[in-house]
């Protein structure tokens, strides 16, 4: 299995939809008309999926989200997503090549995979001026990251009990060391090259998923612009995490083993920090979000900025959607009072559909 295969499918493929897209522009105008804060800035983005798992016409609707946003520890689930993806890559190349002991897995994954890491490292890590040489030429650690498999499990070469601590800690726990260690197991020029030859990332106009920041200051950072902030080393566009979180409700991304794994990781993140999704919602009403990963952290100006991206159920019309906000800045306002016109937002193209 090549460990680059090219762009992703695009599940948001097709124009978005009118009932969604009006009821969220006029509900925004109208929060805005009455000066109700936070809304004029915000990205956002509600994708449906109930009745169109796995095509490429989901239904959606869009506010702003082309913008390149700051996003703070949102922007962990790319080294979530990448690192399940070398997983599998490994696994399917230990199968092929018939391994079965950790030290020819490893040296046959330094003598596939790190030619086309090489090959495929972004421009903006190997031109960047913010980075050291051995930062634009590092390959994943594969011991770190990776082991044999337990025998009669899914996998040949699965996680090392510290990856997996790791995943834990930055994706349930929302704590910063865990994605330190998972980032510093792949490096930049595998995390970010993995990004952009999905398409998620345009090098050209540097717009979409860019983790290029180590959630420590171990490593120097290479950042690109946004538009809430000078410049980010951990940014996207609200479109290209919905398009990740939508081929990751279908099961597409990876793999549907893969798939579980990572949404395991994001239901019981969502369960542990239900004060962080939209307040309005409670764990009882119309509408749940079953799973997330939540980005609060400060601009340059010292404001906070708060983004989200999470699978929403509707509890009453059986139907789930993915949805992502961005930019969201509290700028002394309680959470609550920041979120509340996001979440009336939220509802209004959900209740369009």
């Amino acid at each position: 299995m090549p460990l680059f295969t090219g762009p992703v499918d695009d599940p948001l493929a097709f124009n978005n939809n009118p009932p969604m897209q009006n009821a969220l522009d006029s509900t925004r105008q109208q929060l805005s008309d009455a000066g109700t804060p936070t809304v004029d800035d915000l990205a956002v983005i509600v994708v449906a999926l109930t009745g169109f798992e796995g095509g490429l016409n989901h239904p959606w609707a869009a506010i702003r989200d082309q913008d390149e946003c700051y996003s703070a520890s949102l922007i962990k689930t790319a080294a979530m997503y990448t690192a399940y993806d070398l997983r599998a890559s490994a696994d399917q190349l230990a199968q092929d090549q018939g391994l079965t002991t950790w030290p020819a897995v490893e040296a046959a994954l330094k003598a596939t995979f790190d030619p086309d890491i090489a090959a495929h490292t972004p421009s903006l890590i190997n031109a960047s001026t913010a980075l050291r040489a051995e930062d634009k030429n590092r390959r994943p650690d594969y011991s770190a990251v990776l082991k044999l498999g337990a025998p009669g499990g899914d996998f040949i070469v699965d996680f090392t009990p510290a990856q997996v601590s790791a995943f834990e800690d930055m994706m349930v726990q929302q704590n910063d060391p865990g994605a330190t260690t998972t980032i510093h197991g792949l490096g930049y020029p595998y995390l970010d090259g993995k990004i952009a030859d999905d398409g998620l990332f345009d090098s050209t106009s540097s717009q979409g998923l860019w983790l290029a920041g180590d959630y420590a200051g171990i490593w120097p950072a290479a950042r690109i612009p946004c538009v809430n902030d000078v410049d980010t080393a951990q940014g996207t566009t609200a479109r290209q995490l919905a398009r990740l979180l939508t081929l990751l409700a279908d099961d597409k991304l990876v793999g549907p083993t893969s798939s579980q794994g990572m949404k395991d990781l994001m239901a019981r993140a969502g369960k542990l920090f239900a004060s962080t999704t939209p307040p309005i919602w409670p764990p009882d009403g119309q509408f749940v979000a079953t799973h997330g990963k939540v980005g609060i952290g400060p601009l340059k100006t010292g404001q906070t900025v708060m983004s989200e991206g999470i699978l929403v159920s509707d509890t009453v019309r059986s139907r789930s959607f993915a949805v992502v906000y961005q930019n969201v800045v509290k700028d002394g306002l309680t959470q609550r009072d920041a979120l509340v016109p996001v979440a009336t937002l939220i509802e209004a193209a959900l209740n369009a559909f």
